[in-house]
């Protein structure tokens, strides 16, 4: 996790870096540059396709974020020995007042 958390710090350095030697590479192409928002109906249908394309890729990375935080909470449940796995897979609350400590959305 360690490691993760380094590399994560870099990333911003790292990019100011990158801008402040090229800075051609961040400014827009010439013929998006003075195209205007609502002018051409090719300009709306690409800035659509854009927003589709970064909606998607935003719904697929929140689910695998959340699979992993639903394993992460699994695996905690499991190592503190409030929980039990069945055979199906499913986690299951030991210990006295087992129901009262665990929730559906725990599981």
């Amino acid at each position: 996790m360690r490691v993760v958390c380094r590399i994560a710090a870099l990333f911003p350095p790292l990019a100011l870096a990158c801008l402040a030697l090229f800075p051609h590479a961040a400014v827009a192409c010439e013929m998006c540059w003075g195209a205007g928002a609502g002018d051409n109906p090719v300009t709306q249908g690409i800035s659509m396709a854009m927003l589709l394309l970064i909606g998607v890729t935003g719904v697929v990375g929140g689910g695998v974020g959340a699979f992993f935080l639903r394993m992460r909470r699994r695996a905690r449940l499991l190592a503190r020995g409030e929980a039990v796995m069945t055979e199906e897979g499913a986690l299951r609350p030991v210990g006295e007042n087992a129901r009262d400590r665990m929730s559906a959305t725990d599981l």
